[in-house]
Formats: structure tokens, C-alpha cells, sequence
């Protein structure tokens, strides 16, 4: 039988973007949404967007009803191949994403 190459950990820091009320580049390079949580006074509409811009292709979106709350963990996360970016409808809200 062939030996097995060692397997070395991976030290991957898992990034929080803080509390987000806006339309946000959250990162302007390639990346992975692992978790994010949402609330909101009004109804909101939001939306991940895969640009550093959003001039990119929506790859998650919610329409979220007035007074609402969630919490979303990805498995397996959503990749982004330009940038993470928030476009949200409302500045009342708060966003939080954790990402890498």
C-alpha cells in the first residue's frame, strides 16, 4: 500500500464584516459566505452580489417581511469568484456576514 502524505492544517481565519445597514463591499476579491444574519424594522430586500461593485451576478437573495430575523449558515458556502457585495433596500436594517 502506498504511504499517505501527511495532511497539514489549514489555518483559515474566518472574517465578520461587523454590522452593515448599506449597500457594502464587504471584499473586493475572491471569497466564501459561510454564515450571515439579518433583521429588519421594514421589509427588506437583500441580495449577495459577486462584484466588488454590484455591477456582478446576484448569487443569494431574500425578501425579508417587516420585523423579521434570520440567520443563514452555508453548507457548503457560497463561493464568489470577483468580490463580495451587499445591496440591501433599507437603512434601517442590520446585516452581519462571516466570510472568508
Amino acid at each position: 500500500m502506498p504511504e499517505q502524505s501527511e495532511r497539514k492544517p489549514v489555518n483559515v481565519v474566518l472574517s465578520n464584516s461587523g454590522v452593515l445597514s448599506a449597500d457594502t463591499a464587504v471584499k473586493t476579491s475572491a471569497g466564501h459566505v459561510y454564515w450571515m444574519t439579518v433583521s429588519d424594522t421594514a421589509a427588506l430586500a437583500i441580495e449577495l452580489n459577486d462584484s466588488a461593485n454590484n455591477s456582478g451576478t446576484d448569487r443569494w437573495a431574500l425578501n425579508l417581511p417587516a420585523a423579521g430575523y434570520a440567520h443563514f449558515i452555508f453548507d457548503p458556502p457560497i463561493q464568489f469568484a470577483t468580490g463580495i457585495y451587499l445591496d440591501v433596500s433599507t437603512a434601517t436594517c442590520k446585516v452581519t456576514i462571516g466570510y472568508i
